[in-house]
């Protein structure tokens, strides 16, 4: 690299240009939003650093390709840097969570761990801070599509389910961008594999696998969860619901198992745990009624969690957002054994509604204020409000952050008010 155009400017772009910089190398920084000509300074470079939110379909990626410029991610440039071990986790649904787990367990007992990559501090600020840490990192499809060079020491493919097919051209650009985080590990690695799923389970890699799930050499049991002959830790260890935690509490721990980690520290770490915001989120009990924000849910496979976890026939279901192509249908038999009426919002709605016809009492909502006056209308003492839109928030909020903010305090204006004066 002489001479490097970072395109996005977001945390990932502004990150990787502070980094550049670091290090002494040229860099020269642009992005959409500030109508820079990018066509000019293309021509100077040779290496583009895309952001993650920039599609294989922007004109900048397609030019750089035939001109033969390289095209890389941050999380690839920061790699570049670094001098340390990299544990990589990913997954349709889940990274989040297991990626934080990891982090704990491995904290708990090792000094110099980070966390980073998709969840929260962009990896090149982590090289700067230590380029030599062990460092627990969440990726995304749209970060692994980017990686030339990356080799993570332990992997996790966690589920894979259809998402974002409005970044990824299709589904199998979708699988290979997952399998390209692991395609560079050698025999002395170790990749965590869904086992329940032969997309997952056929992830082309040489490191020594594990395969986890029902039936798997890591699984979970009534009492707990096992590796092999070991129990790495009993349910009642775990505060997060739904099964599909107990299995990200077992990927962690297995993971923190393989670098070493005594199994008693892992469990110090999983009685403490309480989940990250916006994931099956325990908002109060309204008068008998529990409210979950699991705003984060952008996907029908996280929405098939977030209902497993929940009782037969009880669950008030506000969902609905962005469209991105997913499909909903699949969902209807379990639509039809746990919820009662299902409020739709947003951009999907429609289709959402249209899949789930004859399943359940469907209503459609102009807003998410509108959506929870309709479901606190509702609801009885004993039925469950569940938050989990199986859709991304940008038809009508910036991220889902902002949409579980927003969730939660129009749940406490809206449930403090008595339902006469509504």
């Amino acid at each position: 690299m002489k001479r490097v155009l970072v395109w996005g400017l977001g945390a990932s772009g502004l990150a990787a240009l502070q980094l550049l910089k670091s290090k002494g190398i040229e860099a020269i920084g642009g992005d959409d939003k500030h109508k820079t000509d990018w066509r000019l300074l293309l021509e100077e470079v040779d290496t583009l650093v895309l952001s993650p939110g920039i599609p294989p379909s922007h004109p900048i990626w397609q030019e750089a390709v035939r001109k033969g410029i390289e095209v890389i991610g941050e999380l690839e440039l920061a790699w570049r840097f670094f001098e340390g071990t990299a544990i990589a986790i990913t997954g349709t649904d889940g990274k989040s969570t297991t990626t934080r787990l990891s982090y704990l367990i491995l904290r708990s007992y090792f000094s110099h761990v980070e966390e980073g990559g998709n969840i929260g501090v962009p990896f090149s600020y982590l090289v700067m801070k230590n380029p030599k840490a062990l460092a627990v990192l969440e990726v995304s499809s749209f970060q692994g599509k980017t990686l030339k060079t990356f080799r993570p020491h332990v992997g996790a493919f966690l589920n894979f389910s259809e998402d974002h097919l409005d970044w990824h051209p299709d589904l199998r650009d979708y699988l290979w961008s997952k399998y390209n985080i692991f395609s560079r590990q050698t025999p002395e690695d170790w990749i965590l594999l869904n086992g329940t799923q032969k997309v997952t389970r056929d992830t082309p890699s040489p490191a020594r696998k594990v395969f986890f799930g029902d039936g798997c050499e890591a699984h979970v049991k009534e009492d707990g969860a096992y590796w092999s002959e070991e129990k790495l830790f009993s349910v009642e260890d775990i505060k997060l619901i739904g099964k599909h935690n107990l299995y990200n509490a077992l990927v962690a721990c297995v993971i923190g198992r393989i670098m070493g980690v005594p199994t008693d520290r892992m469990k110090e770490v999983l009685r403490d745990f309480r989940g990250l915001p916006h994931r099956l989120e325990l908002v109060g009990d309204f008068g008998g009624v529990l409210v979950y924000n699991d705003s984060k849910s952008t996907t029908p496979n996280a929405l098939q969690a977030a209902l497993g976890s929940m009782p037969d026939g009880r669950v008030i279901l506000i969902a609905g957002g962005k469209d991105k192509g997913a499909s909903f249908e699949h969902l209807c038999p379990l639509v039809t054994q746990k919820v009662k009426h299902a409020v739709l919002i947003g951009e999907a709605k429609r289709r959402i509604a249209d899949a789930w016809k004859g399943c359940t009492q469907v209503s459609l909502a102009s807003s998410l204020d509108e959506a929870i006056r309709m479901a606190q209308r509702e609801a009885k003492p004993g039925d469950i409000l569940l938050f989990s839109p199986a859709c991304s928030s940008f038809d009508m909020f910036s991220n889902y952050e902002e949409r579980g903010e927003t969730f939660k305090k129009l749940v406490r204006e809206i449930f403090e008010t008595p339902p006469h004066s509504i």
